[in-house]
């Protein structure tokens, strides 16, 4: 007797309006896509586009990404191009809409400047493929082989606060947030950076059981996630947003550090339990301040109740202290010099 199958999320209307009519074939996809026309004869201009595959630029446990060349046009253009299949080893379809809804809403042109931009999907064969904006730089992560400066970790996790803010008051989860899932746009010394692949983000009423909670990448994920910290049931969706908060902590102890604050489930379980205490001794060998060992620290308390919302967390002294050498270089430049 064959189990019944999961249901799956209806696609919302932003789903259903971001989906792009297209043809995959071997090494190659077309597209359709409309213009607005020059005359009441012609409101609408139907535009065939041929986008060749070029190569692949990553692959993970949700997908592979491709980068692929527009070959149509009187302009060279590129993307990038998740295929992310429908099942997994036979089974369940997996319900890609929550992905799909999170990638539209935040490809708004006001969410720009945080997330990787995405214009449009289709599905085809056994797989939904999302088309994005192509980030010749890549990741984080490839960049993370010494510590970075303090200065420079600040304005990458600022960045990264803002997309998480923008994020949970929408009410949306990110939950695999990593340094390999947050893409450079400018490299250092100043940094821009955006948030991208949210194959398993979710609506925060949705987590509802220890199970949605179990996803995530070891050394980034929450102690919740693994049924630690708290009560240990790691189920209350109330506090959802602070499985971010928690990966966002992890991500700057990574980025100034050059190691995990807690490289193998067992250094976790004795945090969580009061046998360990926080690592601030890794982040003072790297000459961190006090007030950015502090902010780290808050991001990974055991409890997640007790770690602050991202707007709360922005307002931490350590980013205060950047505010202030700012003002302070702004009112040097404007004072000339004394002969």
């Amino acid at each position: 007797m064959a189990l019944p199958r999961k249901p799956t999320t209806q696609p919302s209307d932003l789903v259903r309006d971001s989906e792009i009519e297209a043809t995959v074939f071997h090494d190659y996809t077309t597209q359709v896509i409309y213009r607005v026309g020059r005359s009441a004869h012609q409101r609408r201009v139907r535009i065939e586009e041929r986008w060749v595959r070029e190569g692949c630029l990553g692959r993970g446990a949700y997908g592979t990404v491709y980068k692929e060349r527009c070959d149509t046009g009187p302009h060279p253009r590129v993307r990038a191009v998740k295929e992310i299949k429908k099942s997994v080893g036979g089974g369940d379809d997996i319900d890609h809409n929550r992905e799909l809804e999170a990638i539209a809403k935040f490809s708004h042109p006001k969410y720009a400047h945080c997330f990787v931009r995405s214009d449009g999907w289709f599905a085809f064969g056994d797989a939904v493929f999302i088309s994005m904006e192509y980030l010749e730089h890549g990741d984080l992560q490839r960049y993370l082989t010494t510590p970075l400066p303090e200065g420079e970790a600040r304005d990458i996790v600022s960045q990264v606060l803002e997309g998480l803010k923008h994020m949970h008051e929408n009410r949306f989860i990110h939950r695999d947030l990593k340094p390999g899932n947050i893409m450079v746009v400018e490299r250092g010394p100043v940094w821009w950076v955006k948030i991208a692949d949210f194959g398993i983000s979710k609506r925060r009423h949705e987590l509802t059981s220890l199970q949605t909670f179990q996803r995530g990448t070891l050394g980034f994920a929450a102690p919740e996630a693994f049924g630690l910290g708290g009560d240990g049931s790691g189920v209350d969706s109330e506090y959802a947003a602070a499985l971010d908060i928690w990966s966002l902590g992890a991500v700057a102890f990574r980025i100034m550090a050059n190691v995990g604050a807690f490289p193998n489930l067992l250094d976790l379980v004795e945090y969580c339990s009061g046998k360990r205490v926080f690592p601030t001794a890794r982040l003072q060998a790297c000459d961190i301040s006090e007030d950015g060992q502090a902010f780290v620290a808050s991001l990974m308390l055991p409890e997640p109740e007790k770690r602050p919302l991202a707007g709360q967390a922005h307002q931490h002294a350590w980013f205060q202290a950047e505010v202030d050498l700012l003002k302070a270089d702004a009112s040097g430049a404007g004072t000339a010099p004394k002969l």
